[in-house]
């Protein structure tokens, strides 16, 4: 099958194994002074190596190559231990690999396995921690003085929120009431956080102008699946494009094993609710 895989430049490579130890599947090794890609099957692609080689040696392509086998990979480093094995799980995590992620806890579920904490990882080992705005984060919501000196009280609870972002695995999402709503509600509704919110899980996305619509539909369904949301608010705005906002969410629903409640609101340029309803 064709998928993407690294490539090292030989040239290039010093042999200093800075990518080594960022591999957390164990897929590169160093041979003869040079790092070797030595297991095509558990190299994932995501190159989370390329950003600790200091030479430029490490790219990415795509090309014919063994499927990568994520519960494969997982046994093998379920047996260095969890702070090891909790460094993988963070890097699937942190790079948005949610189907990969879930098929490593099957695994360690059927196999016994405690599943580590991923922030227990290997200092050093394993994954760059990248965008800090990418790590879960859950606290209690905040407050902002108003102008008149009052405070305006947030019921956001969790970060990050944009959907490409989130991870369904993320523990404030377990058995939430899930609000998803299209980017531009938040400034049209006069009480956001108050009326809709509050309560809720929020993730966001723009139905028109943002990409990856098949990425968005694997983790709703994953949010519904994994994640056992209790109920799914679709938050849209009465502009035609935004509609694809709740076919994405009915389409998630539909496909999902595990069947959720999900409700359409429909908020107007002006701000008021149009129409809100149970699907």
């Amino acid at each position: 099958m064709k998928r993407q895989i690294i490539k090292i430049d030989e040239e290039k490579c010093t042999g200093c194994g800075d990518c080594i130890i960022s591999c957390p599947e164990g897929a590169l090794q160093l041979i003869d002074g040079k790092a070797r890609l030595v297991s095509e099957p558990a190299c994932d692609g995501l190159g989370a190596c390329i950003g600790h080689c200091p030479f430029g040696a490490i790219t990415v392509e795509e090309r014919e190559a063994p499927p990568y086998d994520e519960r494969r990979v997982v046994a093998e480093i379920a047996a260095k231990g969890p702070r090891v094995l909790a460094a993988h799980l963070r890097h699937l995590r942190e790079h948005g690999q949610h189907q990969y992620l879930g098929e490593a806890l099957d695994y360690l579920r059927e196999e016994g396995i405690p599943v580590p904490d991923p922030e227990e990882a290997v200092p050093g080992h394993g994954v760059p921690r990248g965008c800090p705005g990418m790590a879960p984060r859950d606290f209690a919501g905040g407050t902002a003085k108003t102008p008149s000196g009052g405070e305006c009280p947030s019921a956001l609870t969790h970060w990050p929120i944009q959907l490409h972002l989130i991870s369904p695995e993320a523990a404030y999402f377990r058995k939430a009431d899930l609000l998803v709503a299209a980017d531009c509600t938040a400034f049209a509704a006069g009480n956001f956080h108050g009326d809709w919110l509050a309560g809720k899980k929020l993730v966001i996305a723009c139905p028109k102008l943002d990409d990856g619509e098949d990425v968005y539909l694997e983790k709703l369904i994953a949010l519904i699946e994994r994640a056992e949301v209790n109920t799914i608010t679709a938050m849209i705005m009465e502009v035609p494009c935004c509609g694809g906002m709740s076919r994405l969410v009915q389409k998630a629903a539909a496909m999902a094993a595990r069947k959720v409640p999900v409700k359409e609101v429909v908020v107007g340029i002006n701000g008021d609710i149009l129409r809100e309803r149970w699907l």
